[in-house]
């Protein structure tokens, strides 16, 4: 399994981050006003599957920019590591326009 780092921010210092490993071992922080514990954990191998699938489903994302004068929640996904890697940047209103990527940022939401 690729690394996958997803982050995103918004008003009032809103903040929820997913950093997952190739083994499977996760890191989920987020905090509104004060910052909640982080949650650490493992993947199962079931998870794991679903997890790839719905990434080799995403594909090549397409690019989600945040419009010109939008105040929104800000996110990063980042599929891969050092060369290999993949950063895409996106608004919250992408989910709207992108069901396979609403897909796998609400799977991570669930970590």
């Amino acid at each position: 399994m690729k690394p996958l780092k997803f982050l995103v921010v918004g008003e009032e210092d809103y903040a929820f981050g997913v950093d997952i490993d190739s083994t499977g071992d996760y890191v989920v922080t987020s905090g509104a006003y004060a910052t909640e514990p982080q949650r650490n954990g493992s993947l199962t191998e079931a998870q794991m599957t679903e997890l790839v699938n719905v990434i080799d489903d995403l594909g090549i994302p397409e690019p989600h920019p945040l419009p010109e004068g939008a105040k929104a929640f800000e996110a990063k996904l980042t599929i891969g590591e050092g060369d290999d890697a993949v950063t895409y940047p996106f608004w919250e209103g992408a989910m709207e326009e992108d069901e396979k990527l609403r897909r796998l940022i609400r799977l991570l939401e669930t970590y």
